[in-house]
């Protein structure tokens, strides 16, 4: 159709052209008959390509109206089975909606009366175990009761067995003692077997004499009982809090004082802390049997520090030095603080021993002294030889 309407104005020029020459050679006479044939012959031409070009366009144009019916049909096909799919969608749907409404309904009913019957099998089972389970805490409350009454029962018969061990050392010892007054380590092989816990008790007890008390202290010394510690040194509090010992006698000071040197047994922190708190309250407090306790407090601490190593007490056995009782008896305690004062480098504490008369009847413990502090103050021993030798001379001429 593009192409019809392209040479449309070309056709028409022509056909004007063609009649104006036809005119123009019906005016003129000059005009010849094969010149009219050959312009018939060209219009003739020319019409058949028109008509062939008309044919063209209506072809294209019968394709395009083909194509678009197809399209449309195809669009209406489509609606079609869109609404088709639709209605069916709605239908089916529909049905669903209404089987699983009956469903719904038959099945709640069903779901109804099947949780019924389970609530009630629960209900029936929960309380069955319920009613097991009552009877098995009542069971669990009389074996409960039953236990404490065992328990109780075997509470009672260890404290019958720990008070008739307790009793059973307690005569082995007062035999021991009865038998063998004097009876040192080693011991028998039936007072190795007494229990440490047993013995404790025996000490423990205000019921037992204090001689039997003492006896017990001894065998568990030798053991290195380090369980023994803390009742001694709370023991020797009281006995320094109460007035039952204010004028103690000779057996009971020299019991009193075993006490004190049986610590030196046990090597402990312990030990060490105790002795030097005990010591320290008898050189502050004003304590009546300070000069019975203060003597071997005093060496008892000299011992342990130098097993221990401990340099700290140096200061508060100085200071215990003038209130030292005679002791010619035990010249090797006396000793064993003199090399205590040589080991921490404190010759100040040796010099104390010599000035304070301590070794007036302990020429052996003053030979001693003179020999450490040989090391620390040559001078000193010098001096002190001298006067000494001054003092025999004295005594020889007065004589």
């Amino acid at each position: 159709m593009k192409k019809f309407i392209t040479y449309l104005p070309l056709i028409i020029l022509f056909i004007i052209g063609i009649t104006f020459s036809f005119a123009q050679q019906n005016q003129t006479t000059s005009t010849s008959d094969p010149e009219v044939e050959s312009l018939k012959k060209r219009i003739s031409e020319l019409e058949i390509k028109l008509q062939a070009v008309e044919n063209v366009e209506k072809m294209e144009l019968a394709a395009k109206l083909a194509e678009a019916q197809a399209k449309l049909r195809d669009a209406e096909f489509g609606k079609l089975e869109r609404d088709l799919r639709d209605s069916n969608h709605k239908w089916l749907t529909g049905w669903i909606l209404f089987f699983l409404a009956i469903i719904a309904v038959a099945g709640r009913a069903l779901w109804l009366q099947f949780k019924s019957k389970a609530d009630q099998l629960v209900e029936d089972e929960v309380e069955k175990s319920l009613n097991g389970f009552k009877e098995a805490v009542a069971q669990g409350d009389t074996l409960k009761n039953e236990l404490k009454e065992a328990v109780g029962q075997v509470n009672i018969l260890q404290d019958q067995i720990r008070i008739l061990e307790k009793e059973h050392s307690a005569s082995m010892l007062e035999n021991l003692m009865t038998f063998y007054p004097s009876y040192a380590p080693p011991y028998s092989e039936q007072i190795k077997a007494l229990r440490e816990e047993a013995l404790l008790d025996v000490f423990g007890d205000e019921i037992y004499h204090l001689k039997v008390r003492c006896k017990a202290v001894e065998v568990l010394a030798d053991r290195k009982c380090t369980q023994l510690v803390s009742p001694v040194i709370s023991f020797l509090n009281s006995v320094a809090d109460s007035d039952l010992y204010t004028e103690p006698g000779f057996e009971t000071q020299s019991l009193l004082r075993t006490l004190v040197s049986s610590l030196t047994y046990i090597h402990t922190q312990e030990t060490y802390e105790g002795l030097a708190k005990f010591l320290d309250r008898l050189l502050t407090e004003d304590i009546e049997l300070k000069n019975v306790l203060l003597t071997w407090t005093v060496y008892s601490l000299a011992y342990i520090s130098r097993e221990l190593n401990k340099s700290d007490s140096a200061s508060i056995l100085k200071k215990a030095i003038p209130f030292l009782e005679d002791t010619s008896f035990e010249d090797q305690a006396l000793k064993d603080l003199a090399e205590y004062f040589d080991r921490f480098n404190e010759p100040e504490g040796i010099k104390d021993i010599l000035t304070n008369g301590l070794t007036d009847r302990m020429p052996e413990v003053e030979t001693r002294c003179l020999e450490l502090l040989q090391n620390h103050d040559p001078d000193f021993v010098n001096e002190w030889r001298a006067q000494k030798e001054s003092a025999n001379t004295q005594t020889e001429e007065s004589s």
